[in-house]
């Protein structure tokens, strides 16, 4: 949703819901400002308009003094959070393959069949309920861990288990494309440009939520690099039952050209 802003005659805008919002949170926009947006009958206080409502009622609650330290967003660690995301997304694979090679099961879906965004959903489910839980115990997932990142609110406190699940799912649709071969390097190129504008990616910015951390040491960097090898490899022999009638076929339209 867009918003335009009206002060003494002077219209401003178009701006997004979360850039309206982080106005709010810094004192630039009053409950009394009027506002319009699509769909509204005429310019409106700000309080008045719904999906602005909590907002200002965060701001009717005094909240306890935020230390300096964290007054300043910690920088945007892309790579490193890059390198955590596909970890998961690998081990998750790993997991779910051999689950279904032990069940007898096949991986690939079928290509003469409809592509099924359903199938591909109930796959990715499990994955964002898990990572969600394990950000609101631990703060991290194992990708997370070797890149020494931590995922925190403001105030340095773990996420919620709710509010770590709907993260989790905004980044698999926002960030993963839900796993679309067209949307995926696009949500990554959309984080990768508002990290580096906001400093943070659009499921991390409107609530504030930081991934933050030291530098890993040389070890864990090193296990990132073995253990994603490895995971790559046994994925691969995983597959192979099924790949290997495609890699016969492409063989023997070489040798008869």
């Amino acid at each position: 949703m867009q918003f335009w802003l009206i002060e003494d005659g002077e219209k401003s805008g178009p701006f997004e819901d979360y850039e309206i919002r982080e106005m709010i949170r810094k004192g630039e926009i009053s409950a009394s400002r009027k506002i319009w947006h699509e769909g509204a009958e005429g310019w409106i206080p700000a309080c008045e308009v719904r999906v602005l409502e909590s907002e200002f009622e965060k701001l009717q609650v005094e909240p306890p003094p935020v230390p300096e330290e964290l007054k300043v967003r910690p920088p945007f660690l892309y790579w490193r959070r890059f390198g955590a995301r596909w970890f998961d997304y690998m081990l998750y694979h790993l997991i779910l393959f051999a689950i279904f090679r032990a069940g007898g099961l096949s991986i690939l879906a079928d290509p003469e069949a409809e592509p099924s965004m359903g199938r591909v959903f109930l796959m990715m489910l499990p994955l964002v309920i898990m990572e969600g839980a394990l950000i609101g115990a631990l703060g991290h997932t194992p990708g997370k861990w070797l890149m020494s990142l931590r995922v925190t609110r403001p105030d340095g406190g773990l996420l919620s288990t709710g509010a770590s699940v709907i993260r989790s799912l905004r980044v698999w649709v926002l960030g993963m494309g839900m796993g679309h071969p067209i949307l995926l390097p696009i949500g990554h190129l959309v984080a990768l440009w508002m990290g580096r504008k906001k400093g943070a990616p659009l499921w991390d910015f409107p609530l504030g939520h930081l991934v933050d951390g030291e530098k890993p040491s040389p070890k864990k960097i090193l296990a990132f690099f073995l253990l994603f090898g490895a995971i790559f490899v046994a994925i691969s022999i995983l597959l192979w039952p099924e790949t290997k009638p495609m890699h016969e076929e492409i063989m023997r339209q070489m040798e008869s050209r």
